[in-house]
């Protein structure tokens, strides 16, 4: 890991804030115009001009695919794992690699994957060695699966089959969990044997993602993980500093750095939603910050829902959670717990629990016994009505 950097379907403002990030340079002869809101806009950023604070990391990420290795970007909700990768795969395509992105949300099988490769590889026109193929149709507008064509199968010739420098893109890629054991033995076969196709995968800590940078000895990318490039939040004085930048863009006079700060800490997507709030909508500061907390509880609910789908005593993960917004200490959380939901639970059990909060970016270890919640619209939620609302569900029918 570089030293120092550290499913439902989702709505268009979800993905906006999870990708929201940016920095800008006016100089002579520069596109922007003053009062356009380039840091306060929604949208994924995707040129370099307009990423803030992520320089360092952009570079290492290029560094690291020209080097042949593959990469993985971590880090919690909103933090600008997306950013960052369409910013990196646009500069390498105009380093002379062919550049795909695929958003894996919603994307739980290796025929939908399949389908999505197929379209962007026919729109970016990467040259394929496939002269004779039992799994595609080879056309003059591209290649299509043929009928009956094993999925596995077709998958692992189109990525064999690439033959020019390409760098693909996966964004969310816990997502394609169900089909973990399949596309691992797919990903090792293409990393060893064509090594003109690189990977960059964002994600939490789950399910595929830990499978990549974690393999055990029977997985067959044991022994060549990707690195992992985890992004933090901003500190303060960053913060106070991409706030500047964006009420400046607008001929804004801004001072309340410290109010917005404090209660949306150094996340770019809050910071950015909370930017557009204010200084594109025209809201006022306490306006804006309640509607960026609405909004962020929302999106916060929606990724608990996620996250607890398969998850047998969602009550538990919950508890957890509603804990840390008082108390930090593993023995007082776990008291917390058992007094809130009124049962004892073994160390074992409340330890994996705690882990798997950990590994999905909701919980951050800050040193041994003491944890914390990553992100502040996690102190927002109502747990007490989700843990409710998981308890009637599952109590058994009369």
């Amino acid at each position: 890991m570089y030293p120092g950097l550290c499913v439902k379907a989702i709505t268009w403002l979800e993905k906006c804030l999870d990708d929201s990030s940016g920095d800008i340079l006016i100089t002579a002869g520069s596109s922007v115009t003053a009062g356009s809101a380039v840091l306060f806009d929604l949208h994924p950023k995707e040129v370099r001009d307009e990423l803030f604070g992520r320089d360092e990391e952009v570079e290492y990420v290029k560094r690291q695919v020209r080097a042949g290795n593959w990469v993985v970007i971590s880090g919690q909700r909103g933090i600008g794992k997306t950013s960052l990768l369409k910013v990196v795969l646009n500069e390498l395509s105009r380093d002379g690699f062919r550049a795909i992105y695929v958003n894996a949300r919603g994307i739980t099988t290796l025929r939908d994957l399949l389908a999505i490769l197929i379209n962007e590889i026919n729109k970016s026109r990467v040259r394929l060695r496939l002269t004779v193929s039992l799994n595609f149709i080879i056309g003059s507008a591209g290649i299509t699966l043929s009928r009956g064509s094993r999925v596995f199968n077709g998958l692992l010739e189109l990525l064999l089959s690439i033959d020019e420098d390409t760098v693909i893109g996966i964004d969310e890629v816990q997502e394609l969990s169900r089909v973990s054991g399949q596309f691992l033995k797919i990903l090792g076969n293409v990393f060893a044997s064509n090594p003109r196709v690189s990977f960059v995968f964002t994600g939490s800590y789950v399910g595929l993602v830990k499978a990549l940078l974690r393999p055990s000895p029977e997985s067959p990318l044991y022994g060549r993980p990707p690195v992992e490039v985890r992004l933090r939040s901003f500190s303060d004085e960053l913060s106070r500093e991409f706030l500047r930048r964006g009420f400046n863009e607008l001929g804004i006079q801004f001072h309340a750095f410290d109010t917005v700060i404090n209660r949306l800490d150094g996340v770019i997507g809050w910071l950015t939603l909370f930017g557009n709030y204010h200084g594109v909508r025209g809201l006022g500061i306490e306006d804006s910050l309640r509607e960026t907390v609405n909004e962020g509880v929302k999106i916060m609910i929606s990724e608990l829902e996620h996250f607890l789908e398969d998850k047998a005593n969602k009550a538990l993960y919950l508890a957890i959670l509603s804990a840390l917004r008082f108390v930090n200490r593993w023995k007082d959380i776990k008291f917390a717990v058992t007094a809130r939901l009124g049962r004892e639970f073994g160390d074992r059990e409340f330890v994996n629990a705690l882990n798997a909060l950990i590994n999905y970016n909701f919980v951050e270890r800050v040193r041994e016994g003491e944890y914390r919640l990553i992100d502040p619209m996690l102190r927002e939620v109502d747990y007490d009505e989700l843990i409710r609302k998981y308890s009637r569900t599952s109590e058994p029918q009369r």
